[in-house]
């Protein structure tokens, strides 16, 4: 049972270092935010950071490409003007300003002017913020991908990669996973190796008493242990031998 519970602890224990080294490995290997792939007609390229919507279709592996389109109007709280038609090869993605209603409505509203995609820029600042729905009736009409940018990252795209220049970009995913998906199970192997040091000590413990029980008389094995009574008077202790510089050992 020791021997079955040590070699449990050994599995437990490589279990628990294989999947440590291999969680920080597949972090490290895993891009934080997804980028906007941005280029020119003399092929001038940028990247900027995004940051995915909760809400909608995710982006293909290989990316989005498509010729950005400012909104009409800007908020697209309120259906917006449809991509160009002159154009039969090519997606179109487009560029919506912050605030005034809520994330999904201006989704929704590119995806019906039939855009293949939507980015939603920050107004007066360059933080990053996730976007998210709290209507389910309007999240599940949302079948496009939309990512969220800074202001800085706005008016760079307009400046010179929107369609009228010439300009197209490339959205592409991000494939990092959410906290929950590497953080439950890793809790799960620390709880599996806890349960089962504990286990272990108990059980050794248990053992341990055992065998010092095992080791000790019975009671009855006390009772046939012979009796010597000493009566008063009756016992006078060993002669104290001499001590070792009384000792002469020469004639």
């Amino acid at each position: 049972m020791l021997l079955s519970l040590g070699m449990l602890m050994l599995s437990a224990t490589q279990i628990y270092t294989i999947f440590t080294v291999q969680l920080f490995a597949f972090l490290n290997l895993l891009p934080v935010e997804a980028d906007i792939a941005a280029y020119t007609f003399d092929n001038k390229t940028e990247s900027f950071e995004d940051l995915p919507a909760r809400f909608g279709y995710r982006l293909p592996t290989e990316g989005l490409k498509g010729f950005l389109i400012g909104a009409r109007p800007e908020n697209a709280c309120e259906p917006i003007e449809p991509p160009p038609r002159d154009n039969l090869t090519g997606a179109f993605i487009v560029l919506i300003k912050r605030f005034e209603c809520n994330f999904d409505v201006k989704v929704l509203n590119a995806q019906k002017a039939g855009y293949r995609a939507a980015i939603v820029h920050n107004v007066n600042s360059d933080d990053l913020i996730s976007m998210g729905s709290n209507d389910l009736d309007i999240m599940k009409q949302i079948d496009i991908p939309s990512v969220f940018v800074s202001e800085e990252t706005a008016n760079s795209l307009k400046e010179d990669y929107i369609y009228d220049k010439g300009g197209h970009v490339v959205l592409m995913p991000d494939f990092s996973l959410p906290l929950e998906y590497y953080l439950i199970p890793f809790l799960i192997i620390v709880g599996i190796c806890l349960i089962l040091i504990v286990v272990f000590m108990i059980t050794k413990f248990v053992q341990d008493r055992r065998r010092a029980r095992r080791s000790r008389l019975h009671k009855d094995q006390l009772k046939k242990l012979p009796i010597h009574k000493y009566k008063k008077g009756t016992w006078a202790p060993d002669p104290i031998p001499p001590p070792v510089e009384d000792v002469h050992f020469r004639h």
